[in-house]
């Protein structure tokens, strides 16, 4: 399935425009090469010079990607169904314009409701310091922050961090911090957390992930990963580097909304 099909299933009943790109924040647009339908993507570019301009300037790290778009991908004799390539391109990366534009659906997507003693049953939060690693809207955070001394939810992008402050103060949650950050650059200290939790946020770069997450976890503490993937998952690349030699996790299957998914941890 396409990420167009999957999230046109996803995400129904809510309305993407062209508009809705200038929404996007300077490391999403980097993640367009090889993700964006680049004949489509041509045609938005040439239709809407201002939001070509905004996104070069945005993301200047790619301005080559855009040239190549624009120079690999001549203009067409149907280039007037345009609607039609605005809504391939707003819906093949739907789930980083929701993000900014609607946080509160991607908040009540199904999944987000597993049962969080996956983790409680695992280790205790009680007086804990905890990170949530890619927090999105919170759900971790928030979760964890009903017994844990302070929660840290890290998370790169402006409108979730946003959305989680809210959130917290709805639920006079004291502490709680959110900070921006990436899960391969958290800026907290070096052995400054008990529990490190991460959920559907893993992998995109993996290595440097790993490698960050044994940086700001205290000796003795523990690092839990629910990443959402399941035991007949394709890729099994995250997978085969967690339980390896090199980094040593155990993992066990949890439920979630659509059936069962893997589970990885491992006590610094």
């Amino acid at each position: 399935m396409s990420t167009y099909d999957k999230f046109k299933g996803i995400f129904k009943g809510i309305s993407l425009e062209v508009d809705d790109l200038y929404l996007l924040e300077s490391f999403q647009i980097g993640y367009f090469p090889g993700l964006i339908p680049e004949p489509e993507f041509a045609a938005v570019l040439r239709a809407y010079p201002s939001i070509r301009q905004f996104l070069v300037k945005k993301c200047p790290s790619i301005s080559e990607f855009f040239e190549k778009v624009i120079s690999e991908n001549p203009p067409k004799a149907n280039e007037r169904k345009l609607t039609a390539y605005i809504d391939k391109v707003v819906w093949t990366i739907a789930d980083l314009i929701v993000y900014n534009k609607c946080p509160e659906v991607y908040d009540k997507l199904e999944f987000h409701g597993w049962d969080f003693r996956e983790i409680t049953l695992m280790v205790t939060l009680d007086d804990k310091v905890v990170i949530d690693g890619g927090a999105g809207t919170g759900r971790v955070t928030l979760e964890a922050a009903r017994s844990a001394r302070r929660v840290y939810g890290v998370e790169p992008v402006t409108r979730l961090r946003q959305f989680i402050r809210d959130k917290a103060s709805e639920a006079y949650l004291k502490n709680v911090f959110v900070v921006d950050g990436f899960l391969d650059e958290m800026p907290l200290p070096d052995n400054c957390a008990d529990v490190l939790i991460t959920s559907h946020a893993l992998g995109w770069k993996l290595e440097n992930e790993l490698w960050e997450f044994e940086r700001v976890v205290k000796r003795g503490g523990f690092i839990i990963h629910c990443p959402g993937t399941a035991n007949e998952d394709g890729d099994e690349y995250v997978h085969y580097r967690l339980i390896s030699p090199d980094w040593q996790y155990e993992f066990s299957g949890y439920r979630e909304s659509d059936g069962w998914k893997r589970k990885y941890w491992k006590q610094l």
